[in-house]
């Protein structure tokens, strides 16, 4: 009976960890920044997966026009603009990232079936496909194998859509990920952590784009210090 005991105690530990994550973690993280109708609303890319598909729908307001927004967001990808996030984690996981900090007009457009790279040298699994396109309006991506599920009239398991929402004088960037590994903590965590700097990266940028403080690039950039790009991004609401 001692023995077990120990035994006991951390399955009860375990219990209490994972009910505490599932409860009061996960739904924070799933939808940061968000208002609650925007968790709810029908957003472009929701159409192309199962309505069951658990989701996360996450928000920043930006103090800039869409079409400021839009230059950093459609420039996303290794060997691109990079991700606007934690770069020294990006390496580590052996992606070849390099974040902008300029608007290169040869990034500035994006077609339906162009490949974003995550990290190239794993091979097309760490690449998104572009589903769907609206310029200063949304961008979705999936999996490459996703891409042939649509392609075949398919439902996708899974997406990554970016939605700009014009409001007055500022932006409302949305993003909302769905897919079969949401709501598994092992990827929950690491991708929200992720996605929230790449989210406050882009709103810090667009925002000095405005501002008149950042300058087209035709091929390369000044890079600027991560610490000038730091701003006080508003997650909830104005």
């Amino acid at each position: 009976m001692g023995k077990q005991r120990p035994f006991l105690t951390e399955a009860m530990a375990a219990i209490g960890i994972a009910a505490l994550y599932r409860h009061h973690v996960a739904p924070w993280i799933h939808t940061w920044g968000a208002r609650r109708e925007e968790m709810t609303a029908v957003l472009p890319g929701d159409e192309l997966v199962d309505p069951d598909a658990l989701r996360t729908t996450r928000a920043v307001t930006i103090d800039a026009r869409p079409r400021d927004v839009w230059a950093w967001l459609v420039q996303l990808g290794e060997g691109r603009g990079g991700f606007y996030s934690y770069s020294l984690l990006e390496r580590a996981v052996g992606a070849d990232i390099h974040n902008a900090d300029a608007i290169h007009r040869e990034w500035q457009r994006l077609d339906v079936g162009d490949t974003i790279w995550l990290a190239r040298r794993y091979g097309r699994r760490a690449s998104m496909i572009v589903a769907a396109v609206e310029p200063e309006s949304y961008l979705v991506l999936v999996s490459p194998t996703d891409s042939e599920r649509l392609g075949r009239g398919e439902k996708a398991l899974g997406s990554w859509s970016f939605v700009l929402r014009r409001e007055q004088d500022w932006t409302r960037l949305l993003v909302r990920g769905s897919g079969e590994a949401v709501g598994h903590f092992w990827f929950d965590i690491p991708h929200f952590v992720m996605e929230q700097k790449m989210m406050r990266g882009i709103a810090a940028r667009a925002e000095r784009t405005r501002r008149g403080q950042i300058v087209e690039a035709i091929r390369t950039a000044h890079p600027v210090p991560e610490t000038v790009l730091t701003t006080d991004v508003r997650i909830d609401g104005r």
